[in-house]
């Protein structure tokens, strides 16, 4: 899939996929290269091939928020990281290619027992989980939190950071199946949405925080499952742009509802995330107290299924793209 020049790179063009050649980009002195062995697929990926997610200012077109692989090459600043070291990035844009050039302060070391397989569909979800449920949420032991989409890569993570922290996981599914497979990872309540009325879930309440990726119509919904003093903090709009909100219920239970991105953060807010996550949440899969949840592995060259195969929704946990060793 490579030639001997320059790299290799997925890019969305009038919403279609492409695996486009690209001249080397220069290694600046804080820059780490890394050749790629696998990268994650993310629902944002989706959404900048719809034109809908487009990458912040100054960031390569080509598509992908996380990998794994082999550092290749380092800058002249750079001291903490050395060719041949096994990382996993965290990006703005570019980790579906065969080579990534980032700054050193997007990596972390391969957690111990893992693989670069493994490591390739971490960064991202647990990066958002452990930025939403601990520092937007507010979570603490005890509290009830309400993942949307508990299946996904989101969820799977904020499943198991939920039951090793203290908190009490309800999910909203879309089957049968995908509910006990999130009882089984550590939620202890859920729904599947397609079976059962949202108003189920009042059962399970009330709620501290909900982890939203669909707002539109449940934005009304949440209020209704809401404690006083809740957080809604959506980070999706599966269900659409636009929600209604009841402003008295909201004054009235006092919940704050905000929107959060990663892709957009400042890159000293990730440095700090990533710092936060090799500390408290890395150890953990040495442990056996994390894992990873894999639903797919597919050749680089099948992106187009892999793509296909997210949008269907019928997945559990992560789409991972892998390139020849």
């Amino acid at each position: 899939m490579q030639d001997n020049k320059g790299f290799h790179g997925l890019v969305a063009i009038d919403k279609a996929l492409h695996w486009r050649s690209f001249p080397d980009e220069p290694l600046g002195k804080d820059q780490v290269k890394v050749r790629v062995v696998a990268a994650g697929l993310n629902r944002a990926d989706l959404s900048q091939r719809a034109g809908t997610y487009n990458p912040p200012p100054g960031v390569t077109p080509v598509l992908g928020l996380e990998c794994a692989g082999v550092i290749e090459a380092v800058g002249e600043n750079v001291s903490q990281w050395l060719p041949g070291q096994q990382v996993c990035a965290l990006l703005p844009g570019g980790g579906l290619a065969t080579d990534v050039v980032c700054d050193q302060r997007l990596l972390l070391p391969v957690p111990e027992s893992l693989s670069l397989l493994e490591a390739a569909g971490i960064v991202e979800v647990y990066a958002t989980a452990w930025l939403n449920l601990f520092h937007r949420g507010g979570v603490k032991p005890g509290d009830k939190v309400l993942l949307m989409a508990g299946a996904s890569g989101v969820g799977t993570a904020a499943i198991q950071l939920c039951a090793h922290f203290g908190l009490e996981a309800t999910v909203v599914v879309g089957s049968d199946e995908k509910l006990q497979f999130c009882r089984d990872l550590g939620a202890l309540n859920g729904i599947n949405r397609h079976e059962q009325d949202w108003e189920a879930l009042k059962a399970f309440g009330p709620f501290d925080m909900v982890l939203d990726c669909c707002a539109g119509d449940w934005l009304e919904k949440y209020l209704r499952l809401m404690n006083t003093g809740g957080r809604i903090v959506t980070i999706g709009l599966m269900a659409g742009r636009k929600g209604q909100l009841d402003m008295g219920l909201l004054l009235m239970k006092r919940i704050q509802v905000m929107g959060s991105t990663l892709r957009f953060l400042p890159i000293t807010e990730k440095e700090s995330l990533l710092s936060e996550l090799k500390e408290k949440v890395w150890p953990l899969f040495a442990q056996g107290k994390l894992k990873t949840v894999v639903d797919t592995v597919l050749p680089m060259e099948e992106y187009q299924k892999a793509y296909d195969l997210m949008a269907s929704n019928k997945t559990t946990g992560k789409v991972i793209m892998s390139l020849p060793v």
